[in-house]
């Protein structure tokens, strides 16, 4: 049954209504802020988490906030959605690709099942027994074989042997081994066993013969009743010497004394206390420390693997070798899965494990698909691409294995080569194929192609968006006039040019022998005052180049040219901030240009107030109710908060003396809640403001509103602000009056973009560099590519088989060959 959208008005839509067919992959289109995330997210994702906690048992639902409906008449045939999002937050730094992906989940069951213990000090294999193992071994020596099975006292039934013994005959029991010498309790109650004698219960003595096994097995049991770790048994074979065998239920070294924990998922888990490296805490890094390239310094107890001794000492029988599970995560996932199917299972395993094998197969199988089989299931999220963080959630979605559900993907093509998308859409067909529906916010023009219908929204951003402009095959929109999109697709609009820069008389920025993790004694020149891109399959070495080497060098001086580099900026994805009272104002700096303004107005003086009046991080001026956010939290226990309008400032953060403060006409809340766009027009007089707000237009976020929580912006969004920052101060000179020279980094910072958009960050980056500042862009994206004054691409594959310089110069044809070029 087709998804049916009646009167959709949440937030800046416009009473829409669509009919998306189920069973397909759709593409959902736009500028930003046309309305894609509101219908996507907080429409048919918030429906369905709503009809899903109304199914919730009337007890289960009293400890929730129940989440208000969307503001749509109604949606029919709305199967349950599961949403993933771009991932903004580069996760703490215990988090690893293992955790985001549940395999290191599976691995630890495994691992606590039938992994192999050793003593880490020796290397020593450690075994146990069970009752009924040691039983069987017991029963069957040869027969007339005599065996005297012993129990272990301790040292407190040589302290008080009078009440020792009194316990003793209370039980039945009649005779005690001391210092290998049995004796009667009689006999102990006259000549009491000193201090430094071992005592052994003597449980049973029994002759191994026919119809003896159910008494060895009562014997034993009882003998483990008393002392549950060890059980020793005095054997004589007919004709023989008695010996003393120990059997242990325990992993323990006879020879160390070391005892092996019982082996348990959370003995194997660096979150835990038990599995923690007691060093760095599970952390794999010595806080605080560095290493030569500046890089954390790796602990020097667990080398980095975050797991204790114990932990590592156990090991899974992969045939060819065995391996803890530290050195199993530092593998590529390829061999991960080459050697899962080489491991060696016990049969009596097979069953209970088949589960878990599968899991983790499947997951591998993903992963790999959708090229990450190249790294590691210990690497920290924190240092992954912003494309391989979005893949490896991705893969964790696709490997649950669900159907008839409602995927709603966010741009999963960021940080893709164009052959690796080809896999990502493969991998989106088998998942639409199990009968699913695939909703994907994305602009690749691949992707666009490959989906089975494409939803365009429009035609501007924020109250000018919110249209369905045109929707049908991919066909349809390359001949539909009226279609925006149609008009990139079908070539009728092209990207803008800059004048060409004479390469050669440029300087060079120079980086040597940057041999970070797969990079290969690699070498980098780039031209500065010029606009260079970094592109290469995922995986190739590109963020590694960049982060660990190119970034470090610059910092401790070891840049050749890097003289007239009065700072390096890195303009990536991250968020602003995690505090809902930080806006795009405050982001910007406008807000600092904004209090002074405030503070100086007669009514604001004559109360004596200051510029700190009007800031939202102090009390005084901000509504204390919600310490400044304008919102509420509701806790929802065991789901996400919620957050409500404050009942008190009604949203607008400050409290009711500040804002009867107003400049023409508005007071500071009232020109904050304004859009970049409007708050151009009101502030257009004050020369600081203007150039900020400017700047924001001018990169296509003329949409947003100034007091918008950066908690709630989307990762192009956020990197489009941090951008506007300096390009408003583009052109500026140092304190000696010269013009500074800025080295910008942009990861991939045309994520998320509409064509338009992709031209007016254009049209910026010519503006930095005709203020003479260097712009380096990590980026796939051709139509950024074919427009860049330096190409430099790593490969020629990923992992192992990337870290080489394939290509540095000029765009080639095959860098034009791209939508809009």
């Amino acid at each position: 049954m087709d998804i049916s959208i009646t009167g959709a008005s949440q937030n800046t839509l416009r009473h829409i209504s669509l009919k998306l067919p189920a069973g397909r992959i759709i593409a959902l289109m736009g500028p930003s802020g046309s309305g894609k995330s509101t219908l996507a997210y907080d429409t048919l994702f918030a429906e369905s988490r709503r009809r899903f906690l109304d199914c919730l048992s009337p007890g289960a639902r009293r400890l929730l906030a129940r989440p208000e409906r969307p503001q749509v008449e109604a949606i029919d045939g709305l199967p349950p959605a599961l949403c993933l999002e771009q991932g903004l937050s580069r996760g703490p730094s215990r988090s690893l690709l293992g955790t985001l992906t549940e395999t290191l989940d599976y691995l630890r069951i495994i691992y606590a099942a039938i992994g192999v213990p050793h003593d880490p000090e020796t290397g020593t294999v450690l075994t146990r027994l069970s009752p009924d193992e040691i039983s069987s071994c017991l029963a069957e020596l040869p027969e007339g074989t005599r065996l005297t099975l012993l129990a272990p006292l301790g040292a407190s039934f040589a302290r008080e042997a009078e009440s020792g013994i009194m316990q003793l005959r209370k039980t039945g029991y009649l005779r005690v081994r001391v210092s290998g010498v049995i004796r009667e309790l009689d006999e102990l109650e006259s000549q009491p066993p000193r201090e430094d004698e071992v005592c052994e219960l003597v449980v049973d003595r029994i002759v191994v013969k026919d119809g003896a096994a159910s008494r060895i097995a009562d014997s034993v049991q009882a003998a483990l009743r008393l002392w549950p770790d060890e059980l020793r048994a005095l054997v004589q074979e007919r004709g023989g010497e008695p010996r003393l065998d120990c059997f242990h239920t325990r992993y323990r070294n006879a020879e160390t004394g070391f005892t092996m924990p019982d082996l348990s998922p959370g003995l194997f888990s660096h979150y835990s206390p038990r599995g923690a490296c007691p060093r760095c805490d599970g952390l794999g890094v010595v806080e605080g420390g560095k290493g030569d390239r500046g890089e954390p310094e790796l602990c020097p107890q667990c080398k980095g693997m975050r797991l204790n001794p114990v932990a590592l000492a156990v090991t899974l029988d992969f045939g060819a070798s065995s391996l803890n599970l530290g050195d199993y995560c530092r593998l590529s996932i390829e061999r991960n899965r080459e050697l899962l199917r080489q491991l060696r299972v016990p049969p009596a395993f097979r069953e209970p494990l088949k589960t878990a094998l599968e899991e983790l197969e499947r997951r591998f199988d993903c992963l790999i698909e959708l090229g990450l089989g190249y790294l590691s299931l210990d690497r920290a999220t924190n240092t992954l691409s912003g494309g391989e963080l979005q893949r490896a959630r991705l893969a964790g979605q696709i490997g649950g294995g669900l159907s008839g559900v409602l995927y709603i993907l966010d741009e999963p093509t960021i940080g893709l080569h164009p052959r690796e998308v080809d896999r990502l859409i493969a991998a989106l067909r088998r998942l639409r194929d199990k009968g699913n529906t695939i909703l994907v916010v994305e602009h690749d023009p691949q992707l666009l192609a490959a989906a089975d219908h494409l939803v365009e929204m429009g035609p501007g951003s924020g109250p000018e968006g919110g249209l369905i402009l045109a929707e049908g095959s991919y066909d349809d929109f390359l001949h539909n006039p009226d279609s925006p999109t149609g008009a990139w697709l079908s070539g009728h609009r092209r990207m803008p040019e800059a004048e060409p820069l004479d390469l050669a008389a440029l300087p060079r920025l120079v980086l040597r022998h940057a041999s970070a993790r797969n990079l290969h004694d690699l070498e980098l020149s780039l031209p500065l005052g010029a606009f260079c891109c970094l592109c290469g399959p995922g995986g190739s070495g590109k963020s590694t180049l960049v982060h660990e080497c190119l970034l470090p060098a610059l910092r401790s001086g070891k840049l050749e040219g890097a003289e007239g580099i009065a700072r390096a900026i890195l303009v990536d994805q991250s968020p602003l901030g995690s505090s809902p009272r930080s806006t795009p104002a405050s982001a910007t700096g406008l807000l600092d240009v904004l209090r002074p303004l405030y503070a100086a107005l007669p009514l604001a003086r004559q109360r004596g107030y200051t510029a700190s009046r009007f800031s939202l991080t102090t009390r005084g001026g901000r509504c204390e109710r919600c310490g400044g956010t304008g919102l509420l939290q509701v806790d929802m226990n065991f789901l996400a908060d919620l957050y409500t309008p404050c009942d008190a400032c009604r949203g607008a953060r400050y409290n009711r003396e500040t804002l009867e403060v107003t400049w023409r006409g508005k007071s500071i809340a009232q020109a904050l809640a304004l859009s970049v766009r409007e708050a151009l027009d009101f502030f257009s007089a004050i020369p600081a403001a203007a150039a900020i707000l400017r700047a924001l237009d001018e990169l296509g976020l003329g949409y947003l509103s100034l007091d918008r929580s950066v908690t709630t912006l989307s990762g192009g969004e956020a990197q489009r602000i941090k951008l506007a920052t300096y390009l408003a101060k583009a052109g500026g000179k140092s304190r000696r009056g010269l013009p500074e020279h800025y080295l910008l980094v942009l990861d991939e910072p045309g994520t998320g973009l509409h064509f338009g958009e992709l031209e007016l960050l254009l049209r910026a980056i010519y503006r930095l560099r005709a203020a003479g500042h260097s712009i380096l862009c990590i980026e796939h994206n051709h139509s950024l590519l074919s427009r860049a004054d330096y190409i430099v691409e790593l490969g020629p594959g990923a992992g192992e088989a990337g870290g080489r310089l394939v290509y540095a110069g000029p765009p080639r044809p095959e860098d034009r060959a791209a939508v809009g070029c």
